[in-house]
């Protein structure tokens, strides 16, 4: 049987051939052949090139390096393909081997292509970064950055300074988490990165932006640390890279304006406030209309600049940056080629979709302004896209302008967010699930007819489903939607609603371990035992009244402002009930004693909260009138009027106007009772 030339190439890299010159020969054809070709590379993955490929670059004789170049270059080529190429790269082990070829006493041409490989595979956000922060790895690669980038000035050596900014990407792609950020940092490397970015030559300073931005983002402690540092000529790194934001190089002012980007979220460069939005900003909202990786990446550092700031948010709706990502989406929607190959354009459109939802995630102004870009079925449309990533921030757009006003609400609705809404309640992708859910937190908000037809389609049976996930975020989401589905809701809707999800899950989502659950689950509480006696004896029965008073007086024992606000609150409504529900607060001393005693929390939510509970507990009522009257005198009996008399100077006009209402009720007793019925 006659091999083919390719397989040929491959059994002359075995180590029986001793020749190396046929070796390098063999691996210049396979070279030639793979370069940009999918099939060639597929190929000789089959053949079985990269264990033959592995074993090159694992031998420790380095008297010819140029072997074990060839094969590096080689593997670079196959670190250049898709996610598929790069998982079989790292499964047949060549991370390691590479590493070790990064030798800061070895050929410098062998290290650049070392770095260029292994540059590549960490591009992926798959591959493991482990193996670099075991052994000396980390060491090696900051000896490297030490000795190149003490050399890197215009018309240095090539290699040299294409190396430090291989070392530079490579630090930044293995920044994923805090702890390996805390590690690089201790490495030593900031310094140096500072060294790269002083030096004047262009390419180099992207590579030190991009690592030290990569350690910057959400590490406030870092944030500081290189904010405070000096440049060689003692300026402080802020200003320095506001001048790169101005640069001719739309990459230069894509990096300046990611660092920072990250140096203002940590709160750090306070002083360049302005400089951020008058020019970082205008150059974000510029990048738009550019095409390529500057577009794809612009969209989502706009969007993580200006989540959470109002002013932000409403200066980019001034720039028109809303029909500009309209356009984008609306463009690839259609299926324009020019926006490049399909993981490209996934990523174009999630980041359309993330500054899309970050700009009308506070002004309600910026929502109507996405409403009238007609860009709302296209966002409809992508929540059933096959990428989670463009699932993921479709529904952070949904759930932006689902915070909107009513009739706004409506036109997601109308726009038929309904099933793909509901097909994602069963995603299995936790940032899908949760962004969700938080969109249906609001939308069954209003009394709508949505409200009604999620219920038929199954809802409450999902998020009974949810509430036991492991992203906790998912579970929140899940109990926050179940609590605003019945908030407002008639008696009937509210018992459908708890006959599926169960009291039993509600008892124990108010026990669970997470803060923020038990206080939705108090909120849950509030919105069912609410509106009229019927509603209050539900809850009494599902929960037993026994059972749900002592979740009560226990969480009134608790040193979490939401918690007691939200418990009091519980008790503000039982409190509006009948006489049942009134006296079966009053048979507990230690609610009223803890109700007593948050009269004067620094609170002023809760000050008025207690007092509501006492309003309605004294509440008039000529029916029961020796009822009233006794429970009249408990309370007085306590120090509760005596407290309300105290808290008469209070500096909230809220809390003063509620002691007058509820003063009025003790006086109102004692003018009918007279002095000698308030000492029985």
């Amino acid at each position: 049987m006659t091999l083919t030339s390719h397989e040929v190439a491959v059994s002359q890299l075995g180590s029986g051939h001793g020749i190396p010159l046929e070796r390098i020969t063999s691996l210049r054809f396979i070279k030639n052949n793979i370069i940009g070709n999918k099939t060639k590379k597929n190929l000789y993955i089959k053949l079985g090139i990269l264990s033959r490929l592995q074993e090159i670059i694992s031998v420790k004789d380095d008297k010819d390096s140029q072997l074990k170049i060839q094969a590096v270059i080689v593997l670079g080529s196959f670190a250049f393909g898709n996610e598929g190429n790069i998982t079989a790269l790292t499964n047949s082990g060549v991370v390691e081997p590479l590493l070790n070829s990064l030798n800061p006493s070895g050929d410098p041409k062998l290290i650049e292509a070392s770095a260029r490989t292994l540059n590549a595979i960490y591009a992926s956000p798959k591959v493991s970064r482990q193996q670099l922060f075991q052994g000396n790895h980390l060491h090696v690669l900051v000896q490297l950055l030490d000795s190149y980038s003490s050399n890197v000035r215009q018309g240095q050596d090539v290699v040299m300074v294409h190396t430090a900014e291989l070392v530079a990407s490579i630090l930044a792609r293995c920044c994923e988490t805090s702890d390996q950020q805390m590690q690089i940092a201790s490495s030593g490397a900031i310094p140096l990165l500072m060294r790269l970015l002083a030096s004047g030559v262009s390419k180099t300073q992207e590579a030190a932006l991009g690592a030290l931005a990569a350690l910057v983002k959400d590490n406030s402690e870092l944030a500081r640390l290189i904010a405070q540092m000096r440049l060689e000529k003692g300026e402080r790194p802020a200003p320095f890279i506001l001048r790169l934001v101005r640069d001719k190089s739309p990459t230069m002012r894509l990096a300046a304006a990611t660092c920072l980007t990250y140096l203002n979220r940590a709160g750090v460069i306070p002083d360049h406030y302005v400089d951020i939005m008058q020019t970082v900003l205008p150059v974000l909202v510029k990048m738009l209309l550019l095409t390529g990786p500057v577009q794809e990446t612009a969209p989502k550092i706009l969007a993580y600049l200006i989540w959470e700031s109002e002013n932000m948010q409403k200066a980019v709706c001034e720039m028109d940056a809303i029909p500009k990502l309209a356009q984008i989406i609306s463009v690839m929607e259609e299926g324009d080629l020019m926006y490049g190959i399909v993981d490209q354009r996934d990523k174009l459109k999630e980041n359309a979709l993330l500054a899309l939802a970050a700009i009308s995630q506070m002004k309600e102004d910026c929502r109507k302004q996405v409403i009238e870009a007609k860009v709302l079925p296209y966002i409809v449309t992508a929540m059933s896209h096959p990428s989670v990533g463009v699932r993921a921030a479709a529904c952070q757009c949904t759930r932006s302008l689902s915070r909107s006003m009513k009739n706004l609400r409506t036109s997601l609705v109308d726009a038929g967010i309904e099933t793909p809404l509901f097909q994602l309640l069963s995603d299995d992708d936790p940032g899908v699930l949760s962004s969700a859910t938080a969109t249906l937190c609001n939308i069954v908000l209003d009394v709508s007819p949505m409200k009604k037809t999620i219920m038929e389609r199954g809802i409450v049976a999902k998020f009974v489903h949810m509430i036991g996930y492991g992203d906790n975020v998912v579970r929140l989401n899940a109990v926050w939607a179940i609590k605003n589905l019945v908030f407002g809701a008639p008696s009937e809707v509210k018992e459908t609603v708890m006959r599926q999800f169960g009291y039993h899950n509600l008892v124990a989502l108010l026990n669970d371990g997470e803060l923020a659950i038990q206080e939705q689950a108090l909120n849950l509480v509030r919105n069912l035992a609410c509106n009229n006696e019927q509603d209050i004896n539900q809850v009494f029965i599902g929960m037993g009244s026994g059972q749900l008073l002592s979740i009560i007086e226990d969480k009134l024992t608790w040193d979490d402002q939401r918690l007691l606000e939200h418990a009091l609150y519980v008790l503000v409504n039982i409190a509006t009930g009948s006489e049942f529900h009134k006296q079966s607060v009053m048979k507990r001393p230690s609610i009223l004693r803890s109700v007593l005693s948050l009269m004067t929390h620094e609170s002023v939510a809760i000050r008025v909260a207690t007092i509501w509970v006492i309003i309605n507990l004294t509440w008039p009522d000529e029916k029961v009138s020796h009822s009233l009257h006794e429970r009249v005198t408990v309370l007085r009996s306590m120090g509760v009027e005596d407290r309300l008399r105290s808290l008469n100077s209070d500096h909230d006009l809220d809390v003063r106007d509620r002691v007058k209402t509820a003063l009025h009720h003790f006086v109102v007793d004692q003018q009918q009772h007279g002095q000698s019925g308030a000492a029985q």
